[in-house]
């Protein structure tokens, strides 16, 4: 199915060639890099996304522009390249201050803390998210929920995955008994489980994640939970 969808996009987008249909062409190339992201063709993928970058990068529209950049961020952090993915997700931060638009602004702080959080630079991760939970209304942090799907459902979706992949990591680990191999990815997944909105599930994962710290000694884990949870208002 989805080679014939990308055959018919294709030849849409041969079409809109010949016209000056900017907003046109760009949805289309933006479809076809995520359809071929999401089958993992991630190279064939930033071809398209960076010809829609390309395409707008001297439009003024800035939604235009940014949703190109996101999307290769998306891209880069999938492929687990976090310092190219951070830097297009660090540029299109003040685009989106620009707008006015405060539920791209707190998706994209979290996914600059969710990326220093997989490097294992807590310090640093607890700053973004503090930076994305800046002026929220309580009980509108599920930035998930507002965001223009347009702009940030890549984004969204990345973080999903990262949930998925690591729940999978979680499971073989269990099922190997290898509390170290427990311990990181569970520890990787509580601000991906906060920011997609799975908060429910993250009380008992830190019960897990703290007594499996405190079996392994791992101080710098136990240390930081305390500051995370504050952030998260998680009692």
């Amino acid at each position: 199915m989805d080679d014939l969808n990308i055959k018919a996009l294709e030849e849409s987008l041969e079409s809109l060639r010949q016209h000056s249909d900017i907003p046109g062409r760009l949805q289309i190339l933006i479809k076809l890099g995520q359809t071929y992201q999401s089958t993992r063709r991630y190279q064939k993928a930033l071809i398209y996304f960076r010809q829609a970058l390309d395409l707008v990068k001297d439009q003024p529209n800035l939604n235009h522009r940014i949703v190109a950049i996101v999307n290769i961020g998306c891209v880069h952090w999938e492929m687990s390249q976090l310092k190219k993915a951070m830097g297009f997700f660090r540029d299109a931060l003040p685009i989106a201050e620009e707008l006015g638009d405060d539920a791209g602004r707190m998706m994209l702080c979290a996914i600059m803390g969710v990326s220093h959080w997989r490097k294992g630079e807590w310090p640093g991760a607890i700053d973004w998210f503090e930076k994305a939970l800046q002026d929220c209304p309580v009980g509108e942090s599920n930035t998930a929920q507002s965001i223009d799907p347009w702009k940030y459902e890549g984004l969204k979706i990345v973080m999903e995955r990262g949930v998925a992949t690591l729940k999978n990591r979680i499971q073989i680990a269990q099922n190997q008994n290898d509390p170290v191999r427990i311990l990181l990815p569970s520890f990787s997944m509580v601000p991906l489980l906060f920011f997609t909105g799975q908060k429910e599930e993250i009380p008992s994962l830190l019960q897990t994640i703290i007594q499996l710290a405190q079996q392994l000694k791992k101080n710098n884990i136990l240390d930081v939970i305390p500051t995370l949870k504050k952030i998260m208002e998680i009692a």
